[in-house]
């Protein structure tokens, strides 16, 4: 059947067989400097997720298969939903069970300061820290999904289910909005597969070995 992107979680990330998968959010700056030494730093655009996923040691059979669907991600046009497999639930929480099938949406957002948001709909008392990750979408063709993490040491949420503002990276997008449905189980980005970073691994007489590819979030 044809397939459909991004492609979620269950069907690529989640059926690959993943050792590790890791997350940066490096800087988008541009420096120069002044005849007096003074050193300029400006911002020249969004701060967008990238990583590195690593395959385990698979037989033949595995390995067909990963690289089936990793090919399938290599064309223009493909996306899939890139989670950190190592951190799918808060710090907290660690497996769900806490949150349950509560209804998390974004309470507030800061018109002046893009660094601070409040949830609500959280059992009473949940807390959030520092480094977990929530994710929401905003805007409309495209649809665009958005991958914060959590800055504040711990925020907690009070007897209503809401939490104070706290600060998250990157900063949040134009276009988010109150009421938005936010995940915190799999947080996730779209992304894509860097261009020429697949790395197929070695083959030996059984096993394939360091098959591996580069993502990079996109807002398309």
């Amino acid at each position: 059947m044809p397939v459909t992107f991004p492609m979620p979680y269950a069907e690529f990330l989640g059926a690959l067989p993943v050792k590790s998968v890791e997350f940066d959010l490096p800087e988008a700056v541009e420096m120069s400097r002044t005849a007096g030494g003074d050193l300029l730093v400006a911002a020249i655009g969004a701060r967008l997720w990238q990583g590195e996923v690593m395959l385990g040691k698979l037989n033949p059979w595995e390995a067909q298969d990963a690289q089936a669907l990793i090919d399938l991600m290599r064309g223009a046009g493909s996306s899939f939903l890139a989670t950190h497999t190592r951190y799918p639930y808060p710090r907290q929480d660690p497996t769900g069970s806490v949150l349950g099938a509560s209804t998390v949406q974004i309470a507030a957002l800061d018109g002046t300061d893009a660094r601070m948001i409040s949830l609500k709909g959280l059992p009473v008392g949940y807390a959030l820290s520092r480094g977990d990750m929530l994710s929401f979408t905003y805007g409309a063709t495209p649809l665009r999904y958005a991958l914060h993490r959590v800055q504040d040491a711990q925020i907690t949420a009070d007897s209503s289910g809401v939490t104070p503002a706290f600060e998250v990276l990157p900063h949040i997008a134009p276009g988010a909005q109150v009421d938005a449905a936010v995940t915190l189980v799999r947080p996730h980005c779209k992304a894509i597969i860097v261009p020429e970073s697949t790395q197929t691994g070695r083959q030996s007489r059984f096993m394939r070995d360091g098959m591996s590819f580069r993502f990079l979030q996109t807002l398309r």
